[in-house]
């Protein structure tokens, strides 16, 4: 096993430990995971894409695969050591610190370094383990940031099609990874079209 994939799952385990209902997993998404959720946006997307929750790398690392420019993309992580992480394996990247509750503002922070609309956001966070207010001011930001853009989440709920957090948007699609530990399901989501 590589050394950079040894540290990233060590920093993980010690991530999990010091805020388990933050991270959510008990693993870190696999590559294929990433890469489903990468393959939702088109190779040729010009505009933004927000990463939230980027937690070690594993989904940046296939957006950066599938072609989005390390301009065009804004991981957030909340995690400091894991945001510290994120900045030293992608030095092209401008890792953002904070927490999603706060994106519009955390996006215009990083305006000065990405400019565009946000076409897509990408995200990783562990809904089912965050307190329910908390899900809904992050969706309200999802959404008043996309306008009428594409919303990508994982889940490990494989059968629930209750979206409560995201009644507002429309579902789109969905694929499930089998390869993921454990295995997960991508939902795909249309925003409504507000800014």
């Amino acid at each position: 096993m590589p050394v950079k994939l040894l540290k990233s799952i060590a920093l993980f385990g010690r991530e999990l430990l010091a805020n388990p209902g933050a991270t959510g997993a008990l693993c870190p998404s696999s590559p294929r995971l990433g890469r489903r959720m990468a393959s939702f946006i088109p190779k040729n997307h010009k505009g933004l894409v927000v990463e939230l929750g980027a937690g070690t790398g594993a989904v940046t690392r296939e957006l950066l695969a599938r072609g989005i420019p390390p301009k065009k993309l804004i991981p957030i992580e909340m995690s400091e050591k894991l945001a510290s992480h994120l900045q030293h394996r992608f030095p092209d990247l401008k890792v953002i610190r904070g927490n999603a509750a706060d994106l519009q503002n955390l996006i215009k922070a990083s305006a000065k370094e990405a400019s565009g609309n946000v076409g897509f956001v990408v995200s990783s966070l562990p809904f089912r383990s965050l307190p329910d207010d908390l899900c809904q001011k992050i969706a309200r930001q999802i959404e008043q940031t996309l306008g009428g853009g594409r919303f990508i989440q994982f889940t490990y709920d494989l059968r629930s099609r209750n979206f409560i957090h995201f009644q507002r948007f429309t579902h789109l699609r969905a694929a499930i990874v089998w390869a993921n530990i454990p295995p997960a399901r991508v939902d795909l989501f249309q925003a409504n079209g507000r800014r």
